[in-house]
């Protein structure tokens, strides 16, 4: 098998690429583009095959998705917060497809787009709030101040949550690098005990579990319907036995969900406003249809669809800047991957990041061009050429809700906000279970947002 598939250059003794993908990953992505369909990277630990091809990811993440388990990332995160459906989830008697199928319809609910519309005006008021603070020539460390706004808005609509539940989801996410990533990056890691960094990172999720088994106990007292995921979550019950969750599953699964859920406001955002800061061309067409949809009036959810220019932004900015940029699949049984046979047990890697700058997928990769995604121009594109939310039965089951939040956190920042990172920055992005915007400095300018006569969608 190995002798058909090109190694990626670069490899060490002993550690193979391990030191490139703790150090500086993204690099190696783009080079894997342009070596092979499918690329091998060694050690340690078993050796990973990389595929790039579009039509071999869409053929694993659609086509043929019964032939593989989660893969190493999921053997990272699995024991720190429990099985959920973002891991592989168990049922007697059921394939890891027909459990992971059945638990999903079990949970949809939760994300259902009329629930996620509904939290459009909480994510705005509590981003009004947060810019109260802001002051016209102040420099933010954006990254910092957007990770506040995250933690606030993931709280409020997970689990109608109080401040020490944003904390403690502060704490979890500053801790996540020694907790999660050096396991998955490095799994002999898994292994040993007094490992630095993890002490910190088990009694944070520890507090964030706490916390949600907290606000189980408060909605159970008070029953109603508050609008949030943990409510929804609550009602659930299995389609084919009526069963509901127990409480333990759901404190998996809104522990799990919070912690990815924060990397959308706190991550892609920051990355909106680099890019902003790099195209004036693309911050005045996103304020001319800010004003003109808006007309000065807070964003509301009818406003969301309207904002045809803002979404395709923040689509780019995404496929340019993708949060989960590298996942991973383990082979079920033996599979066939271009003109390979991969035997069950083989650890296959993907990434939105690659497939994001694969020139096979995206013309000229490497610009900034938003209006790639006018429907026009989709049409031509490749199945995968987003895969910032994964794609096929195990696409993120909460990607409208993390879309919402983020389009009404910038719709509300920029009508009245310009963020401007200093000239001659050097933008140093943190890849590691997420990829994070590393230090962004912003300058703050205050605007007035135009009020126009129509309520019309600009033209854009």
């Amino acid at each position: 098998m190995s002798a058909t598939v090109p190694t990626m250059p670069g490899a060490l003794p002993f550690i193979g690429h391990g030191l490139h993908l703790l150090r500086d990953p993204l690099p190696l992505m783009r080079k894997a583009n342009t070596l092979a369909p499918v690329v091998r990277l060694k050690g340690p630990g078993p050796d990973v095959y990389l595929v790039t091809d579009p039509d071999l990811l869409h053929r694993m993440l659609v086509t043929d998705t019964r032939d593989y388990a989660k893969g190493r990332i999921t053997d990272g995160a699995a024991p720190q917060f429990g099985p959920s459906l973002l891991m592989d989830i168990h049922f007697d008697g059921l394939t890891l497809f027909e459990a992971h199928r059945r638990h999903r319809r079990a949970l949809q609910p939760a994300f259902h787009p009329r629930r996620t519309a509904a939290q459009v005006p909480q994510v705005r008021e509590l981003t009004q709030t947060h810019c109260r603070h802001w002051q016209a020539g102040q420099t933010l460390r954006l990254d910092q101040d957007l990770a506040r706004l995250a933690y606030d808005v993931t709280a409020r609509t997970f689990c109608a949550a109080t401040d020490s539940m944003a904390g403690a989801l502060a704490a979890l996410t500053a801790s996540s690098t020694t907790g999660v990533y050096w396991r998955v990056a490095l799994p002999r890691l898994g292994r040993l005990s007094g490992v630095p960094g993890t002490g910190s990172f088990k009694r944070a999720v520890a507090r964030l579990r706490a916390a949600v088994t907290g606000a189980i106990e408060q909605h159970r007292a008070d029953p109603r319907d508050r609008g949030d995921v943990l409510s929804a979550l609550l009602s659930a019950r299995y389609h084919d036995t009526g069963e509901a969750m127990s409480d333990e599953q759901i404190v998996n699964e809104i522990t799990f969900y919070m912690f990815a859920a924060v990397h959308g406001i706190a991550d892609v955002l920051p990355h909106v406003f680099l890019e902003l800061s790099r195209h004036p061309d693309a911050e005045e067409r996103l304020h001319a249809e800010l004003d003109t949809v808006l007309s000065g009036r807070p964003v509301q959810a009818e406003d969301l669809p309207r904002l045809h220019y803002t979404r395709r932004l923040l689509t780019e900015v995404m496929r340019l800047h993708p949060t989960v940029w590298l996942l991973a699949r383990r082979t079920l049984r033996t599979v066939r991957l271009g003109t390979t046979d991969f035997p069950a047990g083989t650890e296959i890697a993907y990434g939105a990041y690659a497939a994001h700058h694969h020139p096979g997928i995206h013309h000229d990769p490497l610009r900034f061009d938003p209006d790639r995604w006018l429907p026009e121009r989709t049409r031509a594109l490749h199945k995968v050429a987003q895969l910032t939310f994964g794609t096929g039965p195990r696409k993120c089951i909460g990607d409208q809700l993390a879309t919402t939040h983020m389009l009404t956190a910038l719709a509300t920042i920029t009508q009245h906000w310009r963020l401007h990172t200093p000239p001659g920055h050097r933008h140093r992005p943190t890849p590691r279970l997420f990829l994070r915007p590393g230090t962004l400095p912003a300058l703050i300018t205050q605007r007035t947002p135009m009020r126009t006569t129509s309520a019309a969608p600009a033209q854009s």
